[in-house]
C-alpha cells in the first residue's frame, strides 16, 4: 500500500492513463490557422492528459509532380497506422482519391479540423470546373471518413457531407493580444492585416480612403501584409508582416477594417483578424458577410458596412467621436474575452477530443 503512493508510482500511472494524440498540420507556425487552432492549444491539451505529437509539413515544394509525392510521402509516413491507437487529429488537409483510403478503417478516430471553405479553390487560383470539382472531390474524400469534422464557423459545417461536426471558432490569446500591447498614434490611422490574396477587397474601398483623407487630412491608412496595396490616392503606410511582429504589427491603429466580397469562400471565413482588432481594443467595421455579422452586433460593439456609402459614413462618425471609438472598443474586447479567447476557446477543443477518445 506504501508503495502505490509513491511518486514513481503514481508518475507511472499518469503515463499509463494518458491518451496519444497525432496532429498533422499544414505549413508551419507562420500559419495562422496553425497557430492559433493548433499550437496554442498544445499545452492545454498535455494539461488535459494527452501525450501530443505535432507534425508539421513545412513549405510545399513549387513543382506540382514533387508536391504530389511529398503529399503522398507525408500522408504514408506521417499519419498513425490503422492498427494504431493514436487518436489522430488533421488540420487543413485533403487527399485525393485513392490515397484518402489510407484514412480508413482506423482503430483510433479520426478528426478533421477546418476554418476555410476547403472544398473551394481559393479566390487568387483560376476558378475553371476541372479545378473546383477536385478540390470538391478531395474535400469530400478526406472529410468523409472523419470520425468529427470540427468547423471554424457554422457555415463551415454546411460544406460537410455529413453531421459529425461540431463548431470550434478560432481563438486569440488574450493574454497577449491587450490593448496595452500596442502603442497608439497621435493621427488617426484606419488599419488592416491580412494575406494580400485579399487586399483586393481592401482596394474595392480606395475611393472611400480618398474621400476620407480629404475630410480628415491627419489620417492614414496602415496595410499590413505580404506585398503592398495598390491604392492610388491614398495616404498608405506598409508594413511587412513577420511572426515576430504579430502584435506589435498592430502598433498606431485607432481603426480596424475587414472588408469582404459577399461569396461561398468570404462566408466561410472565421473573422480572425476581426477578432485580433477587438482583443486589442481597436473599434472595428466590418462587411457584414459570415461569420462578421454573429461577431459584431452592430453599434454595440463595431459597426457592418454594406456599401461604400456605409464605409464612409462608419468610418467617418469613429474618426470624428473619440468617445464612441472607446465606447465600441471596450465592447469588442468584452465579446472576444467571453466568447473567442483561448481560455474559453481551448476547453471546448479538449472536450471535443475527449468525447472520442474515452468512447
Amino acid at each position: 500500500m506504501i508503495a502505490s503512493l509513491t511518486p514513481d508510482n503514481r508518475r507511472r500511472a499518469a503515463i499509463r492513463n494518458m491518451r496519444r494524440l497525432r496532429i498533422l498540420a499544414v505549413g508551419d507556425e507562420r500559419v495562422a490557422s496553425t497557430r492559433y487552432r493548433v499550437l496554442s492549444h498544445l499545452e492545454l491539451l498535455k494539461n488535459a492528459g494527452f501525450e501530443v505529437d505535432v507534425r508539421l509539413e513545412g513549405d510545399q515544394p513549387s513543382l506540382a509532380l514533387a508536391r504530389w509525392h511529398w503529399r503522398l510521402r507525408s500522408l504514408l509516413f506521417d499519419t498513425p497506422g490503422r492498427s494504431s491507437d493514436e487518436l489522430f487529429l488533421l488540420h487543413r488537409r485533403t487527399y485525393p482519391p485513392p490515397f484518402h483510403r489510407l484514412l480508413k478503417h482506423r482503430k483510433a478516430p479520426f478528426v478533421f479540423d477546418m476554418d476555410d471553405a476547403l472544398d473551394l479553390p481559393p479566390p487568387s487560383r483560376e476558378q475553371t470546373p476541372a479545378l473546383v470539382r477536385r478540390f470538391r472531390r478531395n474535400f469530400v474524400a478526406t472529410t468523409g471518413l472523419a470520425d468529427l469534422v470540427i468547423c471554424g464557423n457554422s457555415s463551415l459545417t454546411s460544406r460537410v457531407p455529413h453531421d459529425r461536426t461540431t463548431i470550434i471558432p478560432t481563438s486569440v490569446d488574450c493574454r497577449r493580444f491587450t490593448p496595452d500591447a500596442i502603442r497608439r498614434d497621435e493621427d488617426s490611422v484606419i488599419g488592416w492585416v491580412g494575406h494580400s490574396d485579399n487586399l483586393v477587397y481592401l482596394e474595392a474601398l480606395c475611393g472611400v480612403f480618398r474621400e476620407l483623407t480629404t475630410r480628415h487630412p491627419r489620417t492614414r491608412l496602415l496595410v499590413v501584409a505580404d506585398r503592398p496595396p495598390h491604392l492610388p490616392g491614398v495616404r498608405t503606410e506598409f508594413r511587412k508582416w513577420r511572426l515576430e511582429d504579430e502584435v506589435s504589427c498592430f502598433d498606431s491603429m485607432n481603426i480596424g477594417l475587414m472588408p469582404l466580397e459577399d461569396t461561398p469562400w468570404s462566408r466561410a471565413k472565421c473573422s480572425f483578424k476581426l477578432l485580433q482588432y477587438m482583443a486589442l481594443g481597436i473599434p472595428a467595421v466590418a462587411s457584414p458577410v459570415g461569420m462578421n455579422s454573429e461577431v459584431v452586433e452592430h453599434g454595440h460593439n463595431g459597426f457592418l458596412a454594406q456599401n461604400p456609402d456605409d464605409w464612409f459614413f462608419y468610418l467617418d462618425r469613429l474618426l470624428s467621436d473619440a468617445a464612441l471609438s472607446r465606447r465600441l472598443a471596450e465592447e469588442g474586447r468584452r465579446v472576444v474575452l467571453a466568447r473567442y479567447s483561448s481560455d474559453v476557446v481551448g476547453p471546448l477543443l479538449v472536450d471535443a477530443l475527449n468525447s472520442l477518445s474515452n468512447r
